[in-house]
């Protein structure tokens, strides 16, 4: 905008965009100092421009204001621009930004003397970023100008004379919906949420119910409450935050399966007017029943991805040991990430048990240890089981199973994807724990085990945010190059042992370390080093006086009895059992989302011939049977297979009955070499049309591998 404004000719006009609004003719006329009657305008649709606007002006009045001898053009730019005095002398804004951004424009933004305070929310950062950019942008053209008044007024006059917009008055607010659901080619697009509120205004002024009148004005303020709600839960920085809401409460209330979900489509197809000819009560009350829902459903998803902050948790404002245990088990689960599964199910207890903290705390444990096990430590694909959690989520809200009955689901489920044998073989020696994206979280959880109370002194944001390299410390150093080390550690050592979780520790600075010896690092009381540090797994350190091969196989015995004590799930005896409609959805894997599959897709490369020869060698040496044996089966078929004539073609080739469950094995370990390897899938997988085949440039290739 400032480029167009600044790169426009003196005496031509710029053509800024169309400018709606709405006037309220029964609202209070405010009479300004002289005594002339301002009629207040709704601003429909050019807020950011105005706003940018009105903020530039107020900049280049403070610039008329620093070089002095120009009062009269520094007075009337705000004045009439930005800031004038009604007839009781009072202090009135041009511009009324909404109510969760009115103070801070006004105090920080176009105040005379601004105040220090910083900004609360993004739309406040917003703001001060606009303003300190026009600063910045005014400072440069000053330093490279010989009459920067000249400059200046020239600016004033381009943008209070030649910037020309279409005006658009609506007559009745009610018609805000209908102007936006007709609109195209906007300079923004709107985001989906914008569209659902936009869309229901218009069905509000479509239904010919008297009762309707009043939809407008819900909608208005509904959809004003889950903005404020959303920024002070720091989620509305981009359009994908309210999109995840609006898809949450889809999932949860109206359709589990994810394919299903359309964005804004969907909603639009739900409430389609055509649908509801002579009907119009019942849409009125369906409509009023999702806006409530949202509204609810706001609160409930704020509190999952921001229980830390002022009002999470509301209703137990009374009880401050449960508010605190329920934001520190929240927290934990948002800091392993990955959220997107669990949120209906979330949501729907906190909307069907408001008042029961121990269900929620139960839940929240659970999908902690999923997403731990199965996610992380597991690093099974990021969607592995969310169809049927969603699933879950779908039937608690609706009372189709019972809360016990959806734990109880769900360990089940947890423990077909992470069996405990799986899982304590994940501690088994030979990983490397360095490169474990799930490190930082486990040694900070190790650390709240060992403060007993305390408190851990590091906070998680900084752990978080700071390199690897600075707050994980290699107790025998990655370059162990001092006599110290070569005289107790082989090379065949340091390489099985220097990335274990047994030589790895949370610290706060690393560099301190270095590649020192162990009595070193150790210190002494009263000096630097381990038996000073304030994180308690290095004051644990300090017990040790050697560190060799012995001593850091002790403690890693003791972290990983924890780490299995930890994240512990009790068997309720038929994990083995699964519904068929959660494997049948699962086989889908249709829950990814479409950046993660674009991302995938893109960094894929072709199949080497040699490669496709030896990955099929190691199938069949490492008794993959029945992988290898599900190429065999697409490769001598001339059509694709159905997914029931593949399990028949499969049981054929191995003499056994093969399940659903066992296909998704196969496409997961499928799925995880072409990811590591970054090859596309040899195969297509068309769930849609339930069409499975290989892709034709593979064929030939692996039909003669099994005809050798």
């Amino acid at each position: 905008m400032i480029e167009d404004i600044d790169e426009m000719p003196d005496g031509k006009k710029h053509y800024t965009g169309t400018l709606i609004f709405h006037v309220d003719e029964n609202a209070e006329r405010v009479i300004d100092e002289e005594g002339a009657s301002l009629r207040l305008f709704n601003i429909v649709d050019c807020q950011q421009r105005l706003t940018s606007l009105v903020i530039l002006l107020h900049c280049i009045a403070d610039c008329f204001k620093m070089i002095g001898n120009h009062n009269s053009l520094y007075s009337g730019i705000r004045k009439k621009y930005v800031m004038f005095k009604d007839i009781e002398g009072q202090n009135k804004p041009r511009l009324i930004l909404n109510r969760h951004c009115h103070d801070y424009f006004i105090k920080n933004i176009i105040s005379e003397t601004p105040e220090i305070s910083g900004w609360e929310i993004h739309s406040h950062k917003r703001l001060f970023e606009a303003k300190r950019f026009f600063q910045e942008y005014l400072k440069e053209k000053n330093s490279g100008k010989n009459d920067f008044k000249a400059y200046l007024n020239r600016l004033r006059t381009k943008i209070t004379n030649s910037l020309e917009f279409t005006m658009y008055k609506v007559k009745e607010e009610t018609d805000v919906g209908v102007i936006f659901e007709v609109m195209n080619n906007r300079g923004k697009p709107l985001s989906e949420m914008e569209k659902v509120k936009n869309y229901l205004i218009y069905l509000a002024k479509k239904i010919p119910a008297k009762a309707a009148e009043e939809l407008g004005e819900e909608i208005n303020r509904v959809w004003a409450t889950i903005l404020e709600e959303l920024m002070e839960a720091g989620e509305s920085s981009s359009d994908s935050d309210e999109d995840q809401l609006l898809r949450s409460t889809w999932l949860m209330a109206y359709d589990p399966y994810t394919r299903n979900w359309k964005r804004y489509d969907s909603i639009k197809e739900r409430f389609n007017l055509k649908d509801y000819s002579d009907r119009f009560e019942l849409l009125l009350d369906e409509l009023k029943h999702y806006i409530k829902l949202l509204e609810n459903s706001c609160r409930a998803y704020c509190d999952v991805v921001a229980p830390g902050r002022g009002n999470a948790f509301a209703e137990y404002l009374d009880n401050a040991e449960i508010r605190k245990r329920l934001r520190q088990k929240g927290e934990k689960l948002l800091r392993i990430g990955n959220i997107s599964p669990f949120l209906p199910i979330l949501m729907a207890t906190r909307l069907k048990y408001p008042h029961d903290h121990e269900l929620y705390e139960k839940v929240l444990d659970l999908v902690e240890k999923y997403a731990f096990r199965v996610f992380r430590l597991q690093e099974k694909r990021s969607n592995t089981g969310q169809a049927s959690l969603i699933r879950r989520g779908y039937e608690l809200f609706h009372g189709e199973i019972d809360p016990n009955t959806m734990l109880n689901k769900i360990r089940r489920q947890l423990l077909r994807y992470s069996p405990d044998e799986e899982y304590r073989a994940a501690f088994e020696l030979g990983k490397n724990w360095y490169q474990f994206s799930g490190l930082k979280y486990f040694l900070y959880e190790y650390e709240e085990y060992l403060e007993k109370g305390k408190g851990v002194q590091l906070p998680w944001e900084s752990a978080q945010k700071r390199d690897k390299k600075d707050t994980i410390e290699h107790i025998l150093p990655q370059f162990p190059i001092f006599d110290y080390w070569t005289q107790r550690w082989t090379q065949e050592q340091i390489q099985k042992y220097l990335h274990d979780i047994g030589n790895l520790t949370l610290t706060f600075d690393n560099t301190s370390y270095g590649y020192k010896s162990f009595p070193d690092k150790k210190g002494k009381p009263g000096t630097s080093g381990y038996w000073n540090s304030n994180m308690f797994q290095e004051k644990e350190l300090a017990k040790w006086d050697d560190w060799t091969e012995k001593e850091l196989l002790e403690r890693r015995k003791q972290i990983v009895e924890w780490a299995l004590e930890r994240w512990k799930v009790e068997s309720e005896g038929d994990e083995d059992v699964a519904d068929e409609e959660d494997i049948e959805e699962e086989l889908k894997i249709e829950d990814a989302s479409e950046d993660e599959i674009e991302d995938e897709v893109s960094e894929a490369q072709e199949w080497e011939l040699s490669l496709i020869l030896e990955y099929l060698h190691d199938l069949e040496e490492g008794k993959f049977i029945k992988t290898l044996y599900y190429f065999k089966a697409l490769a001598f078929t001339d059509n694709p297979l159905s997914f029931g004539e593949l399990l028949m073609k499969l049981g054929e080739l191995t003499g056994k009955r093969l399940s659903g469950r066992v296909m998704a094995g196969v496409w997961s370990g499928i799925y995880k070499i072409c990811k590591k390897l970054k090859k596309e899938r040899l195969e297509v997988l068309n769930y849609e049309e339930d069409q499975y085949s290989l892709k034709p440039r593979y064929k030939e290739i692996i039909r003669q591998y099994f005809s050798r």
